[in-house]
Formats: C-alpha cells, structure tokens, sequence
C-alpha cells in the first residue's frame, strides 16, 4: 500500500517536471520567433519616385504587365494611381474606335488617360473629335497638345490640318511640320505615321473633312541653296522648298481622310 502511493507520488512529480519543461520549451520557442526580424519587401523599401518611375517603365510597354504588377503588390497597387503612370501607360491593346460600348471600368480608365496627358489618348481623342464629331476646335486643341508632347502622328495631322487652311495657319503648319526633321534616313517613319493614321482613319465616321487652299511659297525667288531634295513617294523624287514639299504632302493627306487612297 505505502509502496503505491509511492508510486503515485513519483508519478506525479515526473508530470508535472515534464509540463514544467514543456512550458519552458514554449516559452523558449516563442521568444526565439519575437526575436525574428521583420523584413520589409525589396519594393516596399524603394523610393517613391523610384517605384513610379519604374511602373511607368513597366506601363509604357504594356497594360497588362502594369495590371498584372498591380496585383502583385500592395506598393505597386498604389503607385499605379499616380498622374506620370497615366501619361505613360501604353493603350495600343484597345481599339481607337469601339464598335461596342466599352465597359464602365475601361471608359474610365482611357479617361483618365486623356484628362491627365497620355498623348496618345489625347491624339485619339483629338481624330474622333475632329473627324467624327466634327467638334473642329475641341479635336484641333487635343491634337495640339499631344504634339506638344512630342507625339509624332499627332504633329503630323495637326500640322496637316493648318497647312491645309492656308495664310497665317498654313505658316504655322509648315513650321509644326518642320519640326519632325524628315530626312532621307527618317523617310521610313513618315511612312510607318501615314500607315497608321491612314489605318485610324479607315476605321472611322468621317463627318468633317478638310478643305485644301494654296499654300504659298516663292520657290523662284530663292536660291539653289535653299532648294533641297527631298524623298516623299518611294519612287518619285520631288525637288522643292519645305512649303512645296508639304503642300505635295497634304493632298496626299486629303486623299487619305476622303477615302480615295
């Protein structure tokens, strides 16, 4: 009987030593994972400009790896509201023209992108207000100020449109139009902006064309230094002024919004 209780009672101590280092172990354990340092991620610790700069990278080459970067990361999530990814963000994935109504989500977003400066929403923006909701001043205004921001189809349409009006306008186009610096060694670009606005085009309503009036110029007076070639046609060589050369431009221009080339 004593030698039971004996028994019990070692028993009981070996428990409760046993609980007392499974505590002990716990507590050990625990103060060894508050011990751990937090690391933040690589992204939360970059700049804030920084990681702007490089969504915007990322935005100007493509809308889905901008979209699919926002959901990787809560930084990125939050960085991709800023104004500069806006303006920088690649829209060439959507239609210029929407043959169906665009979602609520996508309208709002190609708005924004108009509203805060991307120039390629404001060059779209600026055909379909000019050439199908013949709204000639509001669509003059966003294709101004997509040239502005060095957007070459623009310059080019807009500087079309104000040679074609002649006098004052005309003198403005030809300096806009100058601007683009076409060369020989640029004549490939030219073309790549006539395909591509000659592809928009096709694709629209046209409600407003353009008129062409006389561009001036006084070829005759100047001198053979001031006369240069310059390349428009592939197989046709024109030698002229900068205002002829133009001028031999925008009726092919003409052509183009008339549907006849």
């Amino acid at each position: 009987m004593e030698s039971t209780e004996a028994d019990c009672m070692s028993s009981s101590s070996i428990g409760k030593r046993r609980k007392i280092n499974a505590g002990s172990i716990n507590e050990k354990s625990t103060s060894i994972k508050r011990r751990r340092p937090q690391h933040r991620p690589v992204v939360g610790s970059l700049p804030g400009d920084l990681l702007i700069d490089v969504l915007a990278r990322v935005a100007s080459s493509s809308f889905t790896d901008l979209f699919n970067a926002k959901l990787s990361c809560r930084d990125f999530l939050g960085a991709a509201e800023d104004e500069f990814i806006f303006q920088h963000v690649s829209i060439d994935k959507f239609p210029v023209i929407h043959w169906f109504p665009p979602s609520d989500a996508l309208l709002s977003f190609l708005n924004q992108c108009i509203n805060k400066g991307n120039p390629e929403a404001m060059f779209r923006q600026g055909m379909i207000e000019f050439f199908s909701l013949a709204r000639i001043e509001t669509g003059l205004e966003y294709l101004k100020r997509a040239s502005e921001k060095g957007h070459v189809e623009a310059t080019y349409v807009y500087g079309m449109i104000l040679l074609s009006r002649g006098g004052q306008s005309s003198q403005q186009g030809l300096n806009i139009l100058n601007s683009m610096k076409v060369t020989r060694s640029k004549y490939l670009k030219l073309r790549e902006c006539r395909a591509k606005i000659k592809a928009i085009i096709r694709e629209m309503w046209i409600n407003n064309s353009i008129s062409l009036n006389e561009v001036k110029c006084k070829c005759e007076e100047r001198s053979l230094l001031s006369i240069r070639k310059r390349r428009f046609e592939e197989e046709e060589e024109v030698i002229c002024c900068d205002a002829c050369g133009w001028y031999l431009e925008v009726i092919s221009f003409c052509k183009i919004v008339d549907g006849v080339v």
